[in-house]
């Protein structure tokens, strides 16, 4: 008898994007003069067990338009029964205006998952 699997099994469970800095937050991404200071992406994926290109992608949501791209890395994930945990610190200024952001995370050139990300000035500073 086969399992009775409907489409791909790679998704995010779950992800969040905060301030690397607890001062300038606990989550969504923090600007200073246009540009985005130190923040992380974190993600949980579950997906069969094997090694993947992963990569997640910051998108202006109004146009679709990719922003910024993370280093599409290989990495491995430990299958369905467990979620596989990442976590990328950048420290590269990003030029962004507040507003909201998708964040787009692929696994295997698929896409898994997306949140909505808040963007504003930090606590003190001028957007």
């Amino acid at each position: 008898m086969e399992a009775d699997i409907g489409g791909v099994q790679r998704k995010v469970v779950f992800s969040n994007v905060r301030p690397a800095r607890i001062s300038d937050g606990d989550s969504g991404i923090a600007l200073k003069n246009g540009r985005t200071l130190p923040f992380v992406v974190s993600r949980s994926w579950s997906a069969p067990a094997g090694h993947y290109a992963e990569a997640w992608y910051l998108v202006d949501p109004a146009t679709r338009e990719v922003l910024f791209e993370s280093s599409s890395d290989e990495v491995r994930v430990w299958g369905l029964q467990s979620w596989t945990e990442f976590s990328d610190t950048v420290t590269e200024p990003i030029p962004l205006v507040p507003g909201s952001y998708l964040f787009v995370f692929a696994l295997g050139g698929l896409k898994g998952g997306e949140i909505t990300v808040s963007a504003a000035a930090a606590v003190g500073s001028a957007a």
